[in-house]
């Protein structure tokens, strides 16, 4: 049976006081300890958190880059196929061939599968489109899915040749998702990217799209709609695996990042079906768990809007997750439980104190070296000051900021530095100094410039705190830091540079300015601004952007929206003044990021109105000279009808009197043929051949006016046999005659077969002619390579008479000659027609010659006809 006492001593009281308050300080520190660990935890989650979405939003701005670059690419080259066509009057196969590979496709414009051309032709016009492209190297190009449209898109180049065979001569008009790009294309006259679609030569059926730009005659860029619809060329393509292309991109994100790129303005329209992309599942919608991160971004290509959805993939999170929170956890709780446990044996007794307190020099030396190693880290100087002798004590950094070691240094005293601080400077030290010895301040600090060992000023700041005081309560000892900070000062005075430049760009701008908040509100107007509203800036902050613009003026919304887009937008808007008037305002709009992330506008306003109303004038101006233009031209046609009129109608009168005259002279001339007048037979032989010459003019002008009122009938003619047989008739009129004649092979062009009959008559018909006083007459007839203008010239050369190049301007002009008709006869119109024939064609005529050394006449026509050329 045991026996408890009734009362306790004293000492045994006390006792049981002191347990109770050493565990209630052992609890009380534990608590603390841990609560103040799981805060740093806190804390440290948090911020591997912001570090690993910061890199990710790194990551996210690194591939949109990326996207934006390699799906721009082939517009790059797009732009370079339409600079051939630009400097050629007609791109062959070969020649687009060239280009292609001499573009690089695979190393310069990776993941393209080729550069091509779309042609649009009529429905009727395919079998000669068929042949053409067969002629020009393609021997198997037929129209693929020639449908029933009026109007067929057909692919007639796509070079590299080999990987896209299955796509060429494909027809694209009953596509609507090409058709609705390649009628963008040709609307606004810009390059177009088209909607999703499968590419033929693709058999793995991957979504693909289409590059497009569409090219103009000779290189214009027309205006209006109706003038790209006349002056459309074609369309240059570039077909795309968007997957090939992308892979770059993929290759960048290291598996990291998953990516899904759709074919939608909206995350909310980025529907599979309007899946262009996918690289390691599609952000937000996989089966596993959510990702990290994920963000939407859109981005404008050949303008089209591409919806960029990303997300971390489990790679990326792997690499965010550390120990290192819960290793802090873990030693902070250890720390507690230790610092707990501390308290408790500090009331076990002497020997354990003993023990603590030694445990707690090993910690107070490592704290030292910790703080050292911090000193060391943070690249500043050490310095310490004993006040009352004035001696300084420095470390190694501190003299190699200075530009020494610390041995050249030596003894250093407070008036040494003195000498190293301008003197100006000195003073605000010395305040400084002073504040913090009479405590009004805890710790001294100033900035200020200090003497390098080269001479120059660097930009030091100082911090440092009295350790000790004298008994007296003076400062005795006195301890700091001394940091470089020029760069810094650098930074701050070339900020605050730019910062006064900007306020006297914005005050001095003649331009408008306005900087508006995201709600609307005006937070700045410029002078400009105030005196184009006619308002204060108050009173413009008063009314707020909806109060300056024209409310029922949507372009403004328009021009917000694509400064949301691209960052920037220019237009014209309707603006309200402060006395209630109107005016129109070229507007450009810029977003700039407030310090708390807002996105904010910049506005730069001026007023077109007296240029509008200069433009309208303008272009009055210019239709009433239009319409008297066509007036005068109507009138100056109507004229040339009746003068071709008149001469036709003058030229056949004139037969019939000299079919008479011609009929009664000849009936004369038999009559007295018995008689014996010499004199009278020779007057009637002049009379017959003035008539004959009357009716070779007469001709002529009939020939004349001829070649001016029909219409030219194209088709495949041989200049060579057609000159073979001039020949013949020369020389059958001309018998007993022998000139040597050497005619070119091949000689074949497309025309007006009657018309250019009538050139080679009039041509070899003067080269037979000039050539009857040569010793041995010789022409020869023959073709030049073709130029780089698409134009075949001919030529018909003679040893005959020639001509002085002096009188070359007066060969092709109506009645015009360079010799006497009793020397080589002739009317003078024969050239005049030739030239207009030549011209009806779209070529031209010129000779060169020397006198006796004979005449080469050159004559061009088109190597294909041109369209609509009558």
């Amino acid at each position: 049976m045991k026996v408890f006492p009734f009362y306790r001593s004293a000492g045994e009281s006390r006792s049981d006081g002191n347990v109770r308050t050493l565990r209630l300080a052992t609890a009380l520190v534990l608590v603390v300890g841990l609560g103040a660990t799981a805060a740093a935890l806190r804390w440290q989650q948090q911020d591997f958190q912001a570090r690993a979405r910061n890199r990710f939003e790194q990551q996210v701005e690194r591939i949109e880059t990326d996207v934006k670059h390699h799906l721009n690419l082939p517009f790059t080259g797009l732009k370079g196929a339409a600079g051939v066509y630009a400097a050629s009057v007609s791109v062959e196969r070969a020649e687009f061939r060239a280009f292609v590979e001499s573009s690089n496709v695979g190393i310069e414009y990776p993941g393209i599968r080729g550069f091509g051309f779309i042609e649009w032709v009529k429905s009727g016009a395919v079998n000669a489109f068929v042949q053409a492209q067969r002629r020009d190297d393609s021997p198997g190009f037929t129209v693929k899915n020639r449908g029933t449209a009026s109007d067929l898109y057909i692919i007639k180049f796509l070079e590299p040749a080999a990987p896209n065979q299955a796509a060429l001569g494909l027809n694209l008009a009953d596509d609507p998702v090409r058709m609705q790009a390649i009628e963008r294309a040709i609307t606004t006259g810009e390059a177009t990217l088209s909607g999703r679609i499968q590419l033929v030569q693709d058999d793995r059926q991957r979504p693909a799209v289409a590059f497009l730009l569409p090219i103009y005659r000779q290189g214009l860029q027309p205006a209006t709609v109706e003038q790209r619809q006349a002056q459309l060329l074609g369309i240059l393509v570039a077909p795309v695996v968007v997957e090939e292309i992308m892979a770059q991109v993929t290759a960048r994100t290291s598996g990291q990042t998953r990516l899904a790129v759709y074919d939608s303005l909206t995350d909310s329209g980025a529907t599979p079906d309007k899946l262009l992309f996918e690289l390691g599942g599609i952000p937000g919608l996989a089966h596993d768990a959510r990702p990290m991160f994920e963000t939407s971004r859109v981005v404008l290509v050949g303008g089209r809007p591409l919806t960029l959805r990303m997300g971390t993939t489990a790679a990326f999170e792997a690499q965010q997750g550390t120990l290192a929170p819960w290793l802090l956890g873990l030693s902070g709780s250890a720390l507690s439980g230790l610092l707990a446990l501390i308290i408790w044996l500090l009331g076990s007794g002497r020997a354990r104190a003993m023990a603590l307190a030694q445990r707690m020099t090993a910690d107070l030396a490592h704290e030292r070296q910790r703080l050292h190693n911090i000193v060391e880290g943070t690249n500043v100087g050490t310095w310490v000051w004993h006040v009352q002798t004035g001696m300084l004590q420095l470390d190694e950094r501190w003299a190699a900021m200075m530009g020494y070691d610390l041995a050249q240094l030596g003894s250093q005293q407070i008036s040494d530095w003195r000498n190293r601080v301008p003197p100006d400077e000195v003073q605000a030290v010395t305040a400084a100094l002073k504040r913090h010895f009479r405590g009004e301040s805890q710790y001294f600090e100033c900035e200020h410039r200090i003497r390098h060992r080269d001479g120059r000023w660097i930009w030091v700041l100082d911090r440092g705190k009295v350790s000790t005081w004298t008994p007296a309560g003076k400062p005795d000892l006195m301890s700091g830091t001394h940091m470089d900070i020029s760069d810094r000062q650098a930074t701050q005075m070339a900020l605050r540079t730019s910062e006064e430049n900007f306020r006297q760009l914005f005050e001095s701008s003649l331009h408008g300015i306005l900087q508006a908040m995201p709600n609307g509100s005006i937070q700045y107007a410029n002078p400009a601004a105030c005196q184009l509203f006619g308002l204060t800036q108050d009173e413009i902050r008063q009314r707020g952007r909806a109060g300056l613009v024209d409310r029922h003026d949507s372009r403004f919304h328009i021009l917000v929206a694509q400064a949301m887009l691209s960052g920037q937008a220019r237009g014209e808007v309707t603006m309200n003044r402060g006395d209630g008037s109107q005016f129109e305002c070229e507007m450009s709009l810029t977003n700039y990021l407030t310090p708390g992330g807002e996105a904010c506008n910049n506005l730069f306003l001026r007023d077109v109105t007296k240029r509008k109303r200069a433009e309208a004038e303008i272009n009055a101006l210019n239709t009433q000279l239009e319409d008297k233009v066509r007036q005068r031209t109507a009138e100056l046609e109507a004229a040339n009808q009746e003068l071709e009129a008149f001469s036709y109608s003058v030229a056949h009168d004139l037969r019939a009197p000299l079919r008479s005259i011609d009929g009664f002279s000849h009936l004369l001339e038999k009559t007295m043929a018995n008689e014996t007048a010499e004199r009278s037979r020779h007057y009637m032989h002049r009379i017959r051949a003035g008539v004959r010459q009357m009716g070779e003019l007469t001709d002529g002008l009939l020939s004349l006016a001829h070649v001016s009122r029909t219409s030219l009938k194209n088709e495949t003619v041989n200049l060579g046999a057609m000159a073979a047989a001039v020949l013949q008739t020369c020389g059958e009129q001309d018998v007993g005659r022998v000139v040597k004649v050497d005619v070119q092979t091949g000689l074949v062009t497309v025309g007006d077969r009657a018309l250019l009959r009538q050139v080679m008559e009039n041509l070899i018909g003067n080269a037979w002619k000039f050539t009857a006083h040569a010793a041995v007459p010789e022409i020869w007839i023959g073709q030049l390579p073709e130029d780089s203008l698409g134009m075949n010239t001919f030529y018909v050369r003679d040893n005959g008479a020639g001509f002085d190049m002096a009188y070359v301007e007066k060969l092709f002009g109506t009645f015009q000659r360079l010799h006497s008709p009793g020397e080589f006869p002739g009317t003078g119109i024969g050239l005049a027609t030739t030239q207009r024939i030549v011209i009806r064609h779209g070529g031209r005529i010129w000779a060169q010659g020397a006198v006796g050394e004979g005449a080469t006449f050159f004559f061009s026509l088109p190597a294909r006809v041109a369209e609509g050329l009558v």
